[in-house]
């Protein structure tokens, strides 16, 4: 029996028709029916979990270009005055996810933001890079991620000789931990729609 006729559909016809047991599978493959399931679940724990397990036998990538961040940015930067600068010098920005974690001085990082200069500018066409580091925030609500963007895109900054990196006033930028308070971006902490009164 095959696992397309198993019920696993399509997909399963496509992944397996190449497989050396496809003639002697009785049963639905364990790797094909894990996939799926994770698929189906999205379940990000279990997605980052295989990702690290097969990564290096069967060249899985570790960090991809992320639309929806970019989307996610797009909108706090058309709606949200304290990204003017953002706005008006229209730096290219690119977003990408690492589903790799980050340390720095024992700290987790969430994401960072990077300017590109020198001889890398050669090569990228972006004036900054956007990384957000998924292990350490899939548990993370929209809400937050709203503000870990926010907080990304207000490290970009504008200097007479062209853009900078701009440091956080304190440990972060102080008109953040006023808003949203210092432990904003701890896992199920409460914090508010940055964008509700702003939406037509």
């Amino acid at each position: 029996m095959s696992i397309f006729n198993k019920g696993v559909g399509k997909v399963g016809n496509i992944l397996c028709h190449k497989c050396v047991f496809k003639n002697d599978c009785e049963i639905t493959c364990p790797a094909l029916s894990a996939l799926i399931n994770v698929c189906n679940k999205q379940d990000n724990q279990q997605k980052i979990a295989l990702i690290k397990e097969y990564a290096k036998e069967i060249g899985l990538i570790k960090i991809e270009v992320a639309p929806d961040l970019k989307e996610l940015a797009d909108t706090l930067i058309d709606a949200l005055p304290e990204l003017m600068i953002v706005k008006n010098y229209n730096p290219r920005i690119g977003y990408l996810k690492s589903y790799e974690n980050k340390q720095a001085k024992s700290k987790t990082v969430f994401a960072e933001c990077r300017i590109i200069k020198g001889i890398y500018t050669a090569y990228l066409p972006f004036d900054f890079i956007i990384t957000f580091y998924w292990p350490s925030i899939f548990g993370m609500t929209d809400n937050q991620l709203k503000i870990l963007m926010l907080h990304e895109l207000k490290h970009i900054g504008i200097t007479p000789k062209g853009f900078t990196l701009a440091p956080h006033d304190i440990e972060d930028f102080s008109d953040i931990l006023t808003r949203y308070g210092l432990n904003w971006n701890h896992l199920n902490s409460d914090v508010p729609d940055i964008l509700k009164d702003i939406r037509k």
